[in-house]
């Protein structure tokens, strides 16, 4: 069984007729705000300057209060990551009241920070995206009976339009559609999606019955309630903080911490992903840095040792980079791993090389 691993990278270099960090003659960046502006952003730029996301800042303002943290020239330069600098806050949160409404506020923000985002990135790609050249190429060599295991740490549904674009089989509509036994493409979102919510215990009774003044939103940031345990997971209106059906949930988002220790899917997905992962014979990590220890642990408890791996990133340094935390992260079941020497994931897609990959590990 074929797995690929979807990181941000993967988003970032979504679309092939808009390659990052592309320049003209003169040596100007070759797209304007109009693009780059609402580019999918890498894990340091989720609380980029940029307009949209500061819009959204808007509506989930008790956040405000690390965003000057979150934007230290240190973590936008990469020399520390925006996940330890999350960490360090969450730890806070233990001891600090207002930790735990800033945190809140952090899904929040993410969830729709991210859903204005490929809104627009959508209307620029016209759904021409490397997502959907890949899944051709795994579709058109893929035997029948044949599953392949798509997982992504992305919130957005880059993945799901693809597939959309697929034809209505490979459609997912309903919750039920991501794992199903009986698809081609089996899709694990193990950090959340804007799509998800998470419904509240007792529904709609913590609003108080005088007038607010403020925003639903704040409020519901403010006064958060139990999550349902066990956690009932609902299809959500992502520029609300309602379901179709007028439950009221919170967004279905994993805060990118260091160690990564929360999945944020179905404990029934969750099940079908372990059962799958012995089975896997092949790996294709694309824009994943490697960095989810907890991922990275459940692998090493279920992949078989010696597992073909190939690394995608933003250059040959990169991945080389990649496929050392791998190892260093699967002790017990170290794989066979390389890393490819192209530019992200467009020239992995254009120079033919994902094909020939595809091919291979499907033959």
């Amino acid at each position: 069984m074929l797995m690929v691993i979807f990181g941000a990278g993967a988003s970032f270099d979504s679309c092939p007729t808009y390659r990052p960090f592309q320049r003209g003659p003169d040596g100007a960046p070759l797209f304007g705000p109009e693009v780059e502006g609402c580019r999918p952003p890498l894990a340091k730029d989720v609380f980029d300057n940029r307009e949209m996301f500061v819009d959204t800042l808007e509506d989930f303002y008790q956040c405000k209060t690390i965003v000057g943290r979150l934007r230290h020239p240190a973590v936008l330069s990469g020399a520390v990551s925006i996940e330890k600098c999350l960490g360090v806050i969450r730890e806070e949160a233990k001891t600090y009241p207002r930790g735990a409404q800033e945190l809140a506020a952090v899904r929040c923000y993410l969830q729709r920070a991210i859903w204005r985002c490929e809104e627009r990135w959508r209307y620029v790609t016209k759904g021409i995206t490397n997502q959907l050249a890949l899944l051709r190429e795994i579709e058109r060599n893929s035997a029948p009976d044949e599953s392949v295991c798509l997982v992504t740490f992305n919130y957005d549904r880059l993945l799901e339009d693809a597939l959309g674009l697929l034809g209505s089989r490979h459609a997912v509509d309903r919750m039920e559609d991501y794992a199903s036994r009986d698809r081609l493409f089996r899709l694990f979102k193990v950090h959340g999606s804007v799509n998800w919510g998470l419904e509240f215990d007792g529904g709609p009774n913590f609003w108080p019955g005088e007038p607010f003044r403020g925003s639903y939103d704040s409020l519901i940031v403010e006064r958060t309630p139990p999550i349902h345990t066990p956690h009932i997971y609902v299809r959500s209106d992502p520029l609300t903080l309602c379901s179709v059906d007028g439950r009221f949930v919170f967004p279905a988002i994993a805060i990118p911490v260091e160690d990564k220790n929360e999945f944020q899917f179905p404990d029934s997905v969750f099940v079908a992903l372990k059962e799958l992962l012995p089975k896997v014979s092949r790996v294709v990590t694309i824009g994943w840095r490697a960095s989810e220890a907890h991922f990275l642990g459940l692998l090493d408890g279920h992949l078989r040792p010696g597992v073909r791996t190939f690394v995608v990133a933003g250059g040959r340094k990169d991945a080389e980079e990649v496929r050392t935390r791998i190892l260093r992260g699967m002790p017990s079941s170290p794989p066979n791993c390389t890393a490819e020497d192209v530019y992200g994931f467009t020239d992995f897609v254009l120079s033919g090389l994902a094909g020939q990959i595809v091919s291979d590990c499907l033959a």
